[in-house]
C-alpha cells in the first residue's frame, strides 16, 4: 500500500512539474512588452518601491507600433533632475522564432551615438518573473560584447512616470 502510495505522489508530481513547464514555455502570440511605460533592470525587483527605484533612472516609452524613447535622468550640480534621450528604436516580435528583434540608436551624453540591434527571449525564473535574455547583434563602435544578459522588465506606474516627467525642483 505505501509503495502504491508512493507511485503515486510521484506520478502526480511528475504531472505536475511536466504540466508547469509546458505552460511556462507556451508560444507567445505578440510580445510581453507591451505599450505603456518600462523599465529593463539586470535584476528582479520584487516591491513596488524597487518597482519606483528603477523606474525612476530609466524608463522607455513603449508604443503599439514597436516604437520606443528610452528616458535617463541625472542630476545637475544643482541637484535638479535633467531628462536625457538614452535610445530610440522599434521592435518587432518573431512568432516563429518566439523573439523580439530591435533596432536601435543609443545616444550618449556627449552626442555620440551607437546603431544595432537585439535579438530578446522571454521566459519565466523561478519566481514566475518574466526575464528576458537579450542578445546584442550588430552595435556600432562598442567597447560592450555581444554576450547575452538577463533584463527583468517591469511595468512603470502611469502616476510615477508622470511625476518623474514634471520634477522640476530637487529630486526627492
Amino acid at each position: 500500500m505505501t509503495r502504491r502510495l508512493r507511485a503515486l505522489l510521484a506520478t502526480v508530481l511528475a504531472a505536475g512539474l511536466f504540466c508547469t513547464s509546458t505552460l511556462a514555455q507556451a508560444p507567445l502570440n505578440e510580445s510581453p512588452i507591451t505599450a505603456g511605460f518600462w523599465s529593463f533592470p539586470s535584476h528582479r525587483a520584487a516591491t513596488a518601491q524597487e518597482v519606483i527605484a528603477v523606474c525612476r533612472d530609466h524608463f522607455e516609452i513603449r508604443f503599439a507600433d514597436g516604437h520606443f524613447i528610452g528616458l535617463r535622468m541625472h542630476k545637475t550640480e544643482s541637484k535638479l533632475v535633467r531628462r536625457e534621450v538614452e535610445d530610440v528604436g522599434r521592435c518587432a516580435f518573431n512568432r516563429e522564432k518566439q523573439t523580439d528583434n530591435c533596432e536601435l540608436k543609443i545616444i550618449h551624453s556627449d552626442g555620440s551615438i551607437l546603431a544595432g540591434t537585439t535579438e530578446s527571449r522571454y521566459s519565466l525564473d523561478a519566481y514566475k518573473t518574466l526575464k528576458m535574455t537579450v542578445t546584442p547583434r550588430t552595435i556600432t563602435d562598442t567597447p560592450f560584447s555581444d554576450a547575452p544578459f538577463d533584463a527583468f522588465p517591469v511595468r512603470c506606474p502611469d502616476d510615477t512616470v508622470w511625476s518623474i516627467l514634471n520634477e522640476s525642483g530637487p529630486p526627492k
